[in-house]
């Protein structure tokens, strides 16, 4: 039987159309942020931010003290925000969250302070921190699914109130190009 060499063209010319449909956004991303103004670095890039929180548990009352460390990492790029600078954070102790109770599994409730871009003073993005309200994480149909618990159903559920959330408050940071174009001129 012979084929025909319209027939495998055809296939091959779906196919490459088809991979190019399926890179096009980031091709595209890529290509108009090279001609979009690189975003301004900011003139602080590093702070640290003490906080304490009181809670109670079944009437017995807790204090976590430690430290958010906020630092910035850099610019990132993708197809719906275009360019955004990213932060990162930690905390001083080396903990990974602030769990106010470990329960069965990977189940656990916990309380964020906030992102860092928030504290650092990136004007692109505002927060309000949901204290007295706290975040559950549990397993639910075979995925991680975290959600905002309010103060009531914690007490209630699991008999925590959240009772003092003190942190450092947010710099006030500069992000203007002249600051970087004076580091030029300064070279």
């Amino acid at each position: 039987m012979k084929k025909s060499k319209y027939g495998s063209a055809a296939i091959s010319i779906l196919l490459i159309a088809f991979g190019l449909y399926q890179v096009m956004p980031w091709i595209l991303t890529e290509v108009v942020s090279l001609f979009n103004p690189s975003l301004p670095k900011p003139a602080i890039t590093y702070e640290e931010f003490p906080f304490r929180l009181e809670y109670e548990i079944h009437g017995q009352k807790k204090v976590i003290e430690d430290t958010l460390i906020c630092e910035y990492d850099g610019v990132s790029i993708n197809e719906g925000n275009g360019k955004s600078r990213k932060w990162k954070q930690r905390f001083e102790s080396g903990r990974e969250e602030i769990i106010l109770l470990k329960m069965a599994g990977t189940n656990e409730i916990s309380y964020s302070p906030g992102p860092a871009r928030y504290y650092m003073g990136d004007s692109s993005y505002s927060f309000k921190d949901f204290f007295p309200d706290a975040s559950i994480t549990e397993l639910v149909g075979g995925f991680l699914e975290t959600r905002r618990i309010r103060s009531d159903e914690l007490f209630k559920m699991y008999g925590i109130r959240l009772l003092k959330w003190e942190i450092s408050p947010p710099i006030v940071n500069s992000f203007t190009q002249k600051h970087r174009l004076s580091q030029k001129l300064s070279r």
